[in-house]
C-alpha cells in the first residue's frame, strides 16, 4: 500500500509551521532576525518544549490524521491487488483491510511518543523560555487550535507525491498550500491575529526551525510506513495460508 506512505508523510508534516506558512507571503519586518537559543536544553525549556508539542501534536488528531491519509491510500489502491485476495477467499480483502486499520492505528500509537519527543528536543534546543511560553500561548488559543487542526487534515498537495520517501521540499509545499487553504477559512479577525503571530519574533522563529521540523516528521513517518508494511506483508502471508489451508481440508472433505 503505496500510496499510504506519502499521504500520511503530507499530512504529518504540516504542523510544522501552520500560522507562519499561513502568512508567508507577507514582508517580514526590517527588524533582526528571530535570535536562537542553540544550546543544550535547559530542564526548564524541556519542560515548556513538551508542553508545547503536546499542543501541537495531540495524539488523538494525529491519529486522526492518519486515518485520512490511511483511507485515501486504500482508496487508490489499485483493485486488481485487492481483488487477488477475493479470488483466494471470498471476502478476504475485507478482512485484510481491517486488520490493516487496526495495524495503523496500534503502530502509530506506539510511535507518537517518540516523534514528540525529537520535535520537543527541537524546540528546547532553539528557543528561549519566553519564546516557548509565547508559541505555548498562541498554539493553545482557540485560533491556534484551529488552524492546526484545519491543516493537519487537509490532504491537498499530496497528489505530487509519489514516492515513499517524501521529501523536505515536498513537505514545505502541501505545508504552504494547506496553509492558504487553512486561510481561506479564516475571519478577518482571525486572519489579522495569525498574521500578527506570523510576522512576531517567535513565529518567525517557527518558519526558521521548520526545516528541521519537517525533516523529523517526514523520517518518523519514512520509518512508520516501512514497519507498517513488513507487518501487512507477514499479515497477507498469514491470511493467505490460512485460506489455502481451509480450501484444502474443503476439498479433502468433498
Amino acid at each position: 500500500m503505496r500510496h499510504i506512505a506519502w499521504s500520511l508523510a503530507a499530512l504529518l508534516t504540516l504542523w510544522a509551521v501552520p500560522a507562519a506558512a499561513a502568512v508567508q507571503s507577507q514582508p517580514a519586518p526590517a527588524d533582526a532576525p528571530p535570535a536562537h537559543v542553540n544550546s543544550p536544553a535547559t530542564p526548564a525549556r524541556t519542560a515548556l518544549a513538551k508542553d508545547l508539542v503536546g499542543h501541537t501534536q495531540p495524539p488523538e488528531l494525529m491519529i486522526e490524521a492518519v486515518m485520512v491519509g490511511w483511507n485515501l491510500g486504500v482508496a487508490e489502491q489499485q483493485a486488481s491487488e485487492l481483488a487477488a485476495l477475493d479470488k483466494i477467499q471470498p471476502g478476504l480483502s475485507g478482512l485484510f483491510l481491517d486488520r490493516g486499520k487496526t495495524e495503523i492505528v496500534a503502530l502509530v500509537s506506539e510511535r507518537i511518543p517518540q516523534m514528540r519527543q525529537q520535535l520537543a528536543a527541537i524546540y528546547a534546543d532553539n528557543c528561549s523560555e519566553e519564546q516557548l511560553r509565547e508559541l505555548i500561548a498562541f498554539y493553545s488559543s482557540p485560533l491556534g487550535t484551529k488552524l492546526i487542526r484545519s491543516m493537519t487534515l487537509s490532504v491537498k498537495g499530496s497528489e505530487s507525491f509519489d514516492d515513499d520517501q517524501v521529501t523536505a521540499a515536498e513537505a514545505t509545499q502541501a505545508n504552504r498550500e494547506a496553509a492558504q487553504d487553512a486561510v481561506k477559512a479564516l475571519s478577518g479577525d482571525e486572519w489579522i491575529a495569525a498574521a500578527r503571530f506570523g510576522l512576531s519574533p517567535s513565529g518567525r522563529l517557527v518558519k526558521t526551525l521548520a526545516p528541521k521540523i519537517q525533516s523529523v516528521a517526514a523520517d518518523w513517518m519514512t520509518r512508520l510506513m516501512a514497519d507498517y508494511g513488513t507487518r501487512m506483508e507477514t499479515v497477507a502471508e498469514e491470511m493467505v495460508g490460512q485460506a489455502i489451508e481451509e480450501a484444502d481440508k474443503a476439498a479433502e472433505a468433498d
